[in-house]
């Protein structure tokens, strides 16, 4: 290293309100949105296939273009920030110890909350039930939780997102499991979905192949830059109400046209025993493209119809990085008996509800219902149509941009939508009948007050309040009367949103906030136990429970008796990935 003289002359004294003036002024002139400069973003890290090309539709991938601009304001702080880090210890402080405990004490909650980091193992009590968990990995693998001792086990499958497990009463393992090869730009042209079956310990015991999904590259792309090129091949996967039967849509390009369709698989053998077909669509005009997303079952209707959604979306021109980007929805029911799936037909009134169409069911008077959401959780629109297809109206309900994932529960009579707004605290509830809404407001706890270096440290690796999603965001107890919901801290220095402020508890029938429980963690997940005893909260890696960034922190579950809020159980130190369970009730 080239030797300095000037290290070798004394320091002047530094002014810590001076550095702490001069690092407002250039966090206030900041105007990057949230996205960490040297690391995969959240967005990139936990979601899916299908929310990613919904952000690359939108542009959002857009933003990472202004990071040239941010290295210029990088330059010019990082001598602020290297004067700070050089200085001696002030007299009387010591390092924090790396584990993030006091030398001779046990944590209790309280303490490890605010920690560096998470202990391996909290336990207050006896151990919560259920206590071995299957997560889904941002990988899109799956991966069983021992909480008893605090650990985690390899990937089950090697599947990717698309994929859907289910622990079957006797504790043994379903799959639906997606895998994908022949890449071409960064999206496959195959698809190829199994059926799996996994003893309780997590062992393969049966494969059975069911069915391989083949799109072609849009050949008018060929030879030509294209900022956004369409995916090839897509899948969803979920399973019936009942629990007999696994349900794969499907949509592949077959140039000039999109074939889509839905296999009904029996979860006994792993055969196919109904097959779907929906109507196909045009890939796209000219020098627009044109994407028809794999349908998808969002609800369970009386008299045993189904309601699939498919959403469409397309941008123009195709070789803008500046296109113009247009979503579309639809809605089907096809009647379900014994495992065939027959009779889809296209229900009017339902392509202009939303971006997406994340609920659906039949109301008290035989029309129709559905909940359609817009720029993630920025909209939420209740639309409720007559036995003859006619309007009867349509309850809009706010939320906050940023923010995406399903922020709807339904009542267990199915009468009535609740939509949470993470940001606000509020919880408003939908008469489905009605479409009455009323709304429930939880106290928003203040955020701790913190030092100019600590909003520059944010500001820096603004990574930690870029939070995108909550995966099981808002959820009800098993009996129906509990609403318990994952807070997110609003930040002030930009547009988006991070960290959490807990997990809050509503009445469903009064809206009354009944409980409250404190972050341990940034919380990402949630799900509860099927006695209702215990509600359970992943947290993320790589950042503390306020969202700012911290490699100490692993993901973790944190695990609340329902009654009160108090914590039973922390295991923090579950890896680097982020977690999330599969299912909103865990028997």
């Amino acid at each position: 290293m080239t030797h300095d003289p000037r290290r070798s002359m004394a320091p002047e004294p530094v002014d810590d309100e001076a550095i702490g003036q001069l690092v407002r002024e250039a966090a206030d002139g900041w105007t990057m949105p949230a996205v960490r400069l040297d690391a995969p973003s959240w967005r990139d890290r936990v979601r899916g296939p299908r929310a990613r090309r919904v952000d690359a539709a939108r542009g959002w991938f857009g933003r990472l273009g202004q990071a040239a601009t941010a290295a210029v304001a990088l330059t010019v702080v990082a001598a602020l920030l290297a004067v700070v880090i050089t200085r001696p210890p002030q007299p009387g402080s010591s390092p924090v110890p790396s584990s993030g405990q006091t030398s001779g004490q046990t944590p209790g909650p309280t303490a490890a909350a605010e920690a560096s980091g998470l202990p391996k193992l909290i336990l207050d009590g006896d151990v919560p039930d259920p206590s071995k968990i299957v997560v889904r990995t941002e990988q899109g693998d799956f991966a069983q939780v021992d909480l008893e001792k605090g650990s985690i086990g390899p990937a089950l499958t090697g599947a990717r997102y698309g994929s859907e497990l289910r622990v079957m009463a006797d504790g043994t393992m379903v799959c639906l499991c997606l895998s994908e090869s022949l890449m071409v730009g960064e999206s496959p042209t195959v698809a190829s979905m199994a059926f799996n079956r996994y003893a309780a310990d997590g062992t393969l015991t049966a494969s059975t192949p069911i069915e391989t999904f083949t799109g072609v590259p849009d050949p008018r792309d060929e030879g030509k830059f294209v900022p956004e090129r369409p995916p090839h091949v897509l899948t969803s996967s979920s399973f019936s109400a009942d629990g007999r039967y696994g349900l794969v849509g499907w949509s592949l390009r077959a140039h000039p046209m999109w074939r889509s369709g839905i296999l009904v698989v029996d979860l006994e053998n792993g055969t196919v025993v109904s097959r779907l077909a929906l109507p196909d669509q045009g890939t796209g005009d000219g020098d627009a493209r044109r994407v028809i997303d794999a349908p998808a079952v969002v609800g369970v209707a009386p008299l045993l119809r189904l309601a699939i959604a498919q959403t469409a979306f397309g941008w123009h021109p195709v070789t803008s990085s500046n296109a113009t980007y247009e979503f579309a929805s639809g809605l089907f029911a096809a009647s379900f008996k014994g495992g065939q799936l027959t009779g889809a037909a296209r229900i009017a009134g339902t392509d202009d509800c939303g971006e997406v169409v994340t609920r659906a069911g039949v109301s008290p008077d035989g029309g129709t219902w559905l909940a359609c959401s817009t720029g993630g959780s920025y909209s939420t629109v209740v639309r409720r149509l007559a036995p003859d297809g006619s309007l009867l109206g349509d309850t809009r309900v706010m939320g906050r941009s940023g923010i995406e994932g399903d922020m709807t529960a339904l009542s267990l009579d199915g009468s009535k939508l609740f939509v949470w707004n993470p940001v606000a605290a509020t919880l408003t509830r939908v008469d489905l009948a009605t479409g009455e809404a009323a709304t429930g407001q939880a106290p928003i706890p203040a955020a701790a007050a913190r030092g100019p270096l600590a909003a520059f440290g944010q500001w820096l690796a603004p990574v930690a309040s870029a939070k995108s999603f909550l995966h099981g965001g808002v959820v009800l107890s098993p009996d129906g009367s509990s609403v318990y919901a994952i807070g997110v801290r609003s930040e002030a220095t930009g547009p988006e949103a991070g960290g959490s402020t807990g997990v809050f508890a509503f009445d469903a029938n009064s809206l009354a906030n009944i409980a409250y429980c404190p972050p341990t963690a940034d919380f990402v997940s949630l799900a509860v136990s099927g006695d209702g005893n215990y509600l359970y909260a992943a947290g993320l890696p790589g950042v503390d429970a306020a969202g700012r960034g911290n490699s100490r922190f692993s993901a973790s579950i944190t695990v609340f008796d329902t009654e009160a809020c108090s914590i039973r159980l922390i295991a923090g130190l579950l890896g680097g990935e982020t977690l999330l369970f599969g299912s909103p009730i865990l028997d």
